[in-house]
């Protein structure tokens, strides 16, 4: 297969499957609203697939390295997960919806952190560009926040599954598309055990950092779109704003690996971490003015797209090849799964028992401990090879 040909899959999975978290991610709370959860009772909800995204991902990592059949995971456990999802609009009950959310959630959290072992293996052969294959996952999340928040203001909230559910088949069948990543040679030299990588203060601070990150980051994905329609906006302005963001990430993408060569990873990351102290501080300012909330969403290049850059390089580089599926998997469930599971926890009990603003401050002091973490502990990684 030439390297044109892999890139265009590699690329198309990402498409597909950030298409269907921005089908999902700006919208799924006010489709939990219509159907009757409480800002508490979603954060509770939110909380539980986080906890299947801080274990389900290691026990997913650990069979795909001890297997070396990461596209066999994917492909089965994609089906899986759809088959789930789809359970959900024939469901009458609270419980029973959130309950089908964690299951499908289980599933679908093998995907992405297999899936980027897949791609970095397939691209190291001839030293292809990841941030230019990942920059179509962020294609693919504008693509559909725009194509539905025209839709939903005028259907309604109630077909939103059926929609998700159509990305996700397309991400299913695209799945079958990339080929398996070859074993890798058997090394001479003994194998490290991941205890002892784990042990390293600069990869607990790596985590760490990261979990407070994503914490932060918890009230925006589950909040945001809420907190722009309680300031009357409609959500197909919200969808607009969430598409603005993604765009943005696309021109950093582009430009990602000369500016870690050029300001070093450490130094990159901590300048992150700051820009997202300050947005989040800014977000229930500002929300008023269109323009600047237009800025704001404009430093998501920085706050999420650099940051997500520099989080899968820093594993890359700390993991060694037999660890790379149980390095990002440790990632994803560190920051995604423990930071997602708490920060939705606590800003859906903020949300309702103290105000939406203060949801915003207190994802800005998360992300400040993050930079002060990484200030003293974070080291540069070595240079790729």
């Amino acid at each position: 297969m030439s390297p044109q040909s892999l890139h265009a899959r590699l690329s198309g999975f990402y498409f597909f499957y950030y298409a269907t978290v921005g089908a999902f991610m700006p919208y799924w709370s006010p489709y939990l609203e219509v159907r009757g959860f409480s800002a508490a009772q979603m954060g509770v909800a939110y909380a539980l697939m986080g906890l299947t995204r801080s274990i389900m991902p290691i026990a997913w990592g650990w069979w795909a390295d001890v297997s070396n059949r990461r596209i066999v995971l994917i492909r089965v456990c994609v089906l899986l997960s759809l088959a789930l999802f789809l359970c959900i609009p024939f469901t009458g009950s609270i419980v029973g919806v959130a309950a089908f959310m964690v299951a499908y959630s289980i599933f679908w959290h093998a995907l992405l952190s297999q899936f980027e072992v897949v791609a970095l293996m397939h691209l190291l052969p001839y030293r292809g560009d990841y941030s230019r294959v990942r920059l179509w996952g962020s294609v693919g999340f504008v693509v559909a926040v725009l194509g539905l928040g025209p839709l939903l203001d005028a259907f309604g909230m109630l077909p939103l599954p059926w929609l998700v559910a159509g990305l996700f088949a397309a991400m299913a069948v695209s799945t079958w598309l990339v080929p398996e990543v070859p074993a890798p040679p058997l090394a001479h030299e003994a194998p490290v055990p991941i205890l002892n990588v784990l042990k390293r203060p600069e990869v607990r601070a790596l985590l760490l950092a990261c979990l407070l990150s994503q914490l932060s980051f918890a009230p925006y994905y589950n909040f945001f779109t809420l907190f722009l329609v309680r300031h009357e906006y409609t959500r197909g302005v919200a969808g607009l704003l969430w598409a603005l963001a993604v765009m943005a990430e696309v021109g950093l993408f582009l430009v990602m690996g000369k500016l870690i060569a050029a300001a070093g990873p450490r130094r990159l990351m901590l300048a992150v971490l700051a820009a997202t102290t300050v947005r989040w501080c800014l977000t229930p300012l500002l929300v008023d003015s269109l323009p600047l909330l237009v800025l704001l969403q404009l430093s998501h290049a920085l706050t999420f797209g650099a940051y997500h850059a520099l989080a899968v390089y820093y594993v890359q580089q700390y993991f060694p090849g037999s660890l790379q599926g149980r390095g990002q998997a440790f990632y994803n469930a560190a920051a995604y799964g423990v930071g997602g599971s708490v920060g939705s926890l606590g800003s859906g009990y903020i949300w309702q028992h103290v105000s939406p603003e203060a949801v915003f401050y207190s994802a800005a002091l998360a992300a400040l401990a993050g930079w002060w973490i990484a200030w003293r502990r974070l080291s540069d990684a070595p240079a790729p090879a």
